[in-house]
């Protein structure tokens, strides 16, 4: 039974594929299109600002450089404790003597400074990859 309806059904989109033949678009149809999409207005684009100017970034990264020669040159400066920069006097001497001296070593000092150039460079990199990879 669902046969013999598929078959009638065949038949009956082939007779009217028959008796109607496809359209197609007149010769004039490219040309016009064409002058419509000419005559409309491009849109404007956005223009690219950045966040934080030129100037800046070299300002930032002049401050870095300064900070750097700054720690690496200056070697007379003998490190302090924190405790004794904050001068406490209220404080009981017994919590004086529990919480040890904190002292920054010459390590610690370059890895502080050279920790933001080094996330200066990665992020000036990776703002380069991406504009490469989707522009």
């Amino acid at each position: 039974m669902k046969a013999n309806n598929d078959k009638q059904l065949d038949k009956f989109v082939d007779k009217l594929m028959q008796e109607n033949s496809p359209e197609s678009p007149s010769p004039e149809f490219t040309a016009k299109l064409m002058l419509q999409v000419q005559a409309t207005e491009m849109e404007k684009v956005a223009v690219y600002k950045p966040l934080i100017s030129k100037r800046a970034w070299f300002i930032i990264f002049g401050v870095i450089i300064a900070l750097t020669g700054y720690f690496i040159f200056n070697t007379d400066v003998q490190p302090v404790s924190w405790l004794e920069s904050l001068d406490i006097v209220t404080v009981n001497d017994d919590i004086m003597k529990m919480l040890p001296a904190f002292k920054f070593s010459t390590i610690t000092l370059y890895a502080v400074v050279l920790l933001p150039v080094m996330l200066f460079l990665q992020i000036t990199m990776l703002k380069k990859y991406f504009n490469r990879q989707y522009y």
